[in-house]
């Protein structure tokens, strides 16, 4: 029997636990080694991540297949509450954490938290792509709007902010309460992109009264909003991960993933290996194999993400990427500029207009 279908079998959902806050949800899976089950502490690799678990599967398989020793143990979460969830219970850290919210990522960092590890594959991924040899980014990945075509009714599909603005106008009052969006103050992703939007977009004020006047409903990640997008109860989703909505496109034929051709934000997701790690080697073996053409090829053949490394090639690469309708690509830039988001004066003002505008009783929206 082949070694991926041993795995396969292998795979245990241990449990998954689901807390009445939407905001809270964990997903605990073991992947237990190939060649047996652990037996001594240092066989099991911890990672912690908002990266969907299908999506990252292949590259836990790469990695086992390189370690059969090695057991994996992977919580996957909201990037806002695995950022407080490190933060708050500094006796169960990780060995490897995963997430696409650069600035909370940079954050602690920054605050000391990360082991700074020369790996020797940094050579095969673009300079801006880490920071310190303590962050390193591993994917390039285009922030989204989708759309569930039946709102349409002839009308030409928006291509632009702009056009999404004069689509929201037209149809009024069949959008209200069918528009979604991040919570961006339950979601890190969600803040770093609408934070983002508003050094970037001409339209971001519009696009902020447009949602709030039509009662947009808040989400917490991308997976929940295609959920609402398929099941007809929103008809448009604001910026959201690409790798997961093109997924879904290809899928249902009605949902229709868009790039923004004014311009197309792009995030990478992060790694770092956190400083009280219990198995740093295990977990710089890890980061490696993200940073490697190999596991830059499995990113770009077998999870959907798109990597960091423009070498790469495969149906998900960045040759790929480029050759979908799109704007001018403009990558989150992966520095200390990233702090200023994180700040909480700057914070506060941010969700000060979110509230206002998303808040506000419908007498005092303008019209």
């Amino acid at each position: 029997m082949k070694v991926s279908c041993l795995l396969g079998l292998g795979l245990i959902l241990v449990s998954r636990m689901v807390f009445a806050d939407a905001v809270r949800q964990d997903s605990y899976i073991a992947f237990p080694s190939l060649n047996k089950q652990p037996t001594y502490q240092e066989d099991v690799l911890v990672i912690n991540g908002a990266v969907n678990h299908q999506a990252i599967e292949p590259l836990f398989r790469a990695y086992q297949e390189k370690y059969p020793n090695v057991a994996i143990h992977y919580t996957e979460s909201n990037t806002r509450h695995l950022y407080e969830q490190f933060i708050s219970q500094p006796n169960v850290r990780p060995d490897v954490m995963l997430s696409p919210a650069m600035d909370l990522q940079f954050k602690l960092a920054n605050d000391g938290y990360a082991l700074s590890y020369n790996s020797p594959e940094l050579v095969n991924v673009p300079k801006g792509s880490h920071w310190r040899n303590e962050l390193f980014g591993f994917t390039y990945e285009p922030i989204v709007t989708a759309i569930n075509s039946d709102i349409l009714a002839g009308d030409e599909l928006p291509q632009s902010r702009e056009q999404l603005l004069n689509l929201i106008r037209n149809k009024n009052h069949l959008l209200d309460d069918k528009m979604g969006l991040f919570n961006i103050e339950q979601s890190g992703l969600g803040y770093l992109t609408w934070a983002y939007d508003g050094q970037q977009s001409r339209s971001y004020g519009r696009l902020l009264e447009a949602f709030g006047r039509h009662q947009a409903r808040l989400y917490t990640d991308t997976s929940s909003m295609l959920n609402a997008l398929l099941k007809g109860q929103i008809f448009i989703a604001y910026n959201l991960v690409g790798a997961y909505s093109y997924q879904w496109s290809q899928q249902y034929a009605w949902i229709k993933t868009i790039m923004p051709t004014d311009y197309t934000t792009i995030i990478m997701r992060t790694a770092f290996i956190p400083r009280d790690a219990q198995q740093p080697t295990l977990a710089k073996r890890f980061i490696d194999l993200l940073l490697s053409p190999e596991g830059q090829h499995v990113l770009a053949n077998q999870s959907g993400i798109t990597p960091i490394s423009a070498k790469a090639k495969g149906p998900y690469s960045r040759d790929e990427l480029s050759k979908l309708p799109h704007g001018i690509f403009r990558p989150i830039p992966l520095g200390l500029e990233l702090l200023i988001q994180t700040d909480d004066a700057k914070k506060q003002l941010i969700y000060h207009e979110w509230d206002n505008a998303m808040f506000a009783e419908p007498n005092n929206l303008s019209q």
